[in-house]
């Protein structure tokens, strides 16, 4: 099986917006197949292609693993227009990438045959604020989300949030000791300088995306569990509604940065943080979420 990544384009919002699309090159499927569809949003600074290479390609494994096609979209200059309230290039211009996301969808469901309800959507950092976003404005369009080294803005906390209409499984990705996007909440900083406002919690985000998901027994805190059996040491999970249809797990890196923990690649700790070598993102994001709709 060859993994394709080609370079694409479509128009939204009066604009020409670019994305990655990476495949398997399966010529005996049909057009009309139920291909999921992943998503995976760069942080700020970032493209498709560099978020690729930071996350060591290890989201291209859903290819195989689950027959998926992953995109890697490109924000405006860099940046999305997601749940942060502060002057940004995509804020400023009034960038709909909301728009930008269920257009991107719709191209790849007619032309590529991904199936519009097995929509997975995965933010890093300022990813996760659009991820954030799609959340509370587009959920019936998510099937599932992932939210890396991102919390909740200030702005966007609702101590008792109302259930949401329709309840989208959520895993949350962060490390004790982020340098960026503090876990304990806080201003989100690139340690201290150009600040993007006070932030809750990584604890609290999870509460609250559980409340949304209608989620109201204790949550479950254990270590984390290789597939095999064998016990990560350096991640505990706490879970929401073990026994719901749309779960929240929030996996806790213990002295983790600011980082999509893989197995390929390890960007500048001193910059970053630590990573975590016994935690691969991808294959707890494939495990959790890809096969409920399988």
């Amino acid at each position: 099986m060859t993994v394709r990544a080609l370079p694409g384009a479509l128009e939204s919002g009066g604009r020409v917006r670019t994305y990655l699309r990476v495949c398997a090159d399966r010529p005996d499927r049909s057009k009309g197949s139920d291909r999921p569809l992943v998503v995976v949003f760069h942080g700020t600074g970032q493209t498709g292609r560099s978020v690729r290479r930071f996350s060591g390609r290890s989201f291209d494994t859903f290819t195989a693993a689950a027959d998926a096609v992953v995109v890697y979209p490109d924000g405006y200059r860099r940046d999305w227009n997601g749940a942060r309230d502060i002057d940004t290039p995509a804020r400023r211009r009034g960038i709909d990438d909301v728009g930008f996301f269920t257009d991107l969808v719709e191209t790849m469901a007619t032309t590529y045959g991904t199936a519009r309800e097995r929509v997975h959507v995965i933010g890093f950092s300022l990813g996760g604020q659009l991820v954030m976003r799609l959340l509370r404005e587009v959920p019936r369009r998510l099937a599932g989300a992932a939210i890396i080294s991102s919390t909740l803005p200030a702005t966007y906390w609702i101590p008792t949030p109302p259930p949401a209409d329709t309840a989208v499984p959520v895993l949350l990705f962060h490390g004790t000791a982020d340098p960026l996007a503090p876990y304990d909440g806080g201003v989100v900083s690139v340690r201290g300088l150009f600040p993007r406002g006070p932030h809750r919690s990584a604890e609290e985000t999870a509460a609250y995306y559980a409340a949304r998901n209608g989620l109201t027994g204790p949550p479950v805190t254990e270590p984390l569990h290789h597939a095999d059996g064998t016990e990560v040491t350096t991640v505990t999970t706490t879970t929401y509604g073990t026994e719901g249809p749309a779960p929240v797990t929030l996996f806790t890196v213990h002295g983790g940065g600011h980082q999509i923990p893989n197995p390929a690649h390890t960007p500048t700790p001193w910059f970053w943080g630590r990573s975590c070598p016994d935690l691969v993102c991808a294959d707890l994001i494939a495990r959790h979420l890809l096969p409920a709709t399988r």
